[in-house]
């Protein structure tokens, strides 16, 4: 087998295994309950072993490697037994309260660690090893889903080494008036976490979800959620990543849409040292509509990729989305959004924008939106901008005496916090405004930890 790349900058040193190999020959935990998985996890392993993780020589991964990622899990694969750290208890009090009425749970290491005494009435919350016999069936149909795509690297090695997955479901018309908090949290131990949720709402449910990605120093993360949304239910999905200036996570979305069903995701990217998000939506009923917001600060060395497809496949679908980024220092941002109108999807209006501040001009920012339409009678746009700040702006704030600095500042923080102005839940919104504006007013980004581009 030709060694790859990505192989090559893991082990430096001809006849070592890469760690997908080596991990997926390691004994695999015995999760009771879980048997019904055990076919899928073989299958994924397979073929895992035979692909390794994706390269820039792909189309889609042209703009990051993930050498640094490979090449950290080889090392807390080789570290002796007694260097891991065993987590103990549950983590502390989030750092995004939600007014303090939120349900809250508690996922380390890919592992349920607590789940709130009441859920609300129609919302459950398990493990897959707890399902019932109906349960079980909602998740697999979920998965099934899944599987009818394209296999995904990233998705097999998350099914391939799976401990446990989460199941979220929602009876018919259920609308919990609370918040649903889940952190994912990367704990102390040396190791690639591997977070798996299940997001199943059933017909004419509403749900507010909050994934909050979090870590210790050295966080290794490959999450992976499958959200399906029944005939009109809503979701209003909201994922924030504030892992450490050292952490890496690899986070895969994919949800379906039936008919009339409606979603608004608002994604933000504050850490991390190298992160890679990609969000699939597929527009699989008449009327389903998606709004994609999403907001990053690619400062210092950070290395921030955003790839996102929507994919109208009914009539009358509807799709917006909206990235705004900011690169300063070293950092590098990534954006690929592509919008796919389907035959038979006649009726669909789609509007794709990304826009960008580059702060230095050490900075970067690769952007590449896209439009794929195979049928008459859509309407669909997109477009994308990357520039400085608004010499007129400064000059204007500069005019009524405000230093360069602050008045710098200020534009900035105008530009992003217009990204979060879809969080319903004030309390979340103004925590995260008050880190931006800590960031962009703080110590200067090229002093943070780097990442390898």
């Amino acid at each position: 087998m030709t060694r790859s790349t990505v192989q090559q900058a893991v082990t430096g040193e001809p006849g070592i295994r890469p760690p997908w190999q080596v991990a997926a020959e390691q004994p695999r935990p015995d999760t009771p309950g879980l048997d019904w998985f055990a076919g899928r996890q073989a299958a994924a392993r397979a073929r895992i072993v035979q692909s390794g993780l994706p390269e820039p020589a792909e189309e889609d991964w042209r703009y990051t490697s993930l050498a640094s990622f490979a090449r950290r899990w080889g090392e807390y694969l080789s570290a002796p037994a007694g260097a891991v750290v065993p987590e103990a208890g549950d983590p502390a009090p989030g750092r995004l309260p939600v007014g303090g009425h939120g349900v809250t749970v508690n996922i380390v290491n890919g592992v349920l660690r607590s789940l709130p005494v009441d859920g609300g009435a129609g919302l459950t919350i398990r493990s897959l090893g707890q399902l019932t016999a109906d349960l079980r069936g909602r998740a697999e149909n979920l998965l099934l889903k899944t599987d009818k795509t394209t296999p995904d690297k990233l998705v097999d090695l998350n099914t391939a080494l799976l401990g446990d997955a989460i199941l979220i479901a929602t009876e018919p018309g259920c609308s919990p008036p609370e918040a649903l908090h889940v952190r994912l949290k990367a704990g102390t131990a040396r190791l690639l976490s591997q977070p798996r949720l299940l997001v199943d709402l059933a017909p004419d449910s509403q749900l507010t979800l909050i994934l909050e990605h979090t870590g210790g120093s050295g966080a290794l993360v490959n999450a992976v959620s499958q959200m399906s949304l029944g005939r009109g239910s809503q979701l209003n999905l909201i994922r924030v990543q504030t892992l450490p200036d050292d952490g890496m996570l690899l986070d895969t979305t994919d949800m379906e849409l039936a008919e009339s069903a409606s979603l608004t995701v608002t994604s933000v990217d504050l850490g991390g040292q190298l992160c890679r998000q990609t969000i699939a939506v597929r527009l699989a009923g008449p009327g389903a509509s998606a709004t994609v917001n999403g907001v990053f600060l690619a400062d210092g060395k950070r290395h921030i990729d955003n790839h996102t497809r929507l994919l109208h496949q009914a009539p009358g679908t509807t799709s917006r989305e909206f990235f705004r980024g900011i690169a300063d220092g070293h950092g590098r941002g990534v954006f690929n959004g592509k919008i796919i109108v389907m035959p038979g999807a006649a009726g669909s209006n789609a509007a794709l924008t990304n826009r960008n501040l580059l702060l230095a001009p050490t900075a970067e920012i690769d952007t590449k939106p896209e439009l794929e339409i195979y049928v008459d009678d859509v309407r669909c746009s997109h477009g994308a901008t990357t520039g400085q700040l608004d010499p007129n702006a400064l000059f204007y704030l500069r005019s009524r005496g405000l230093d360069p600095a602050i008045a710098r500042e200020v534009l900035t923080s105008a530009f992003l916090r217009e990204g979060l102005s879809g969080i319903v839940i004030p309390e979340l919104r103004l925590r995260l405004e008050a880190q931006l504006q800590a960031r962009l007013g703080g110590e200067p980004a090229s002093k943070e930890p780097g990442a390898t581009k």
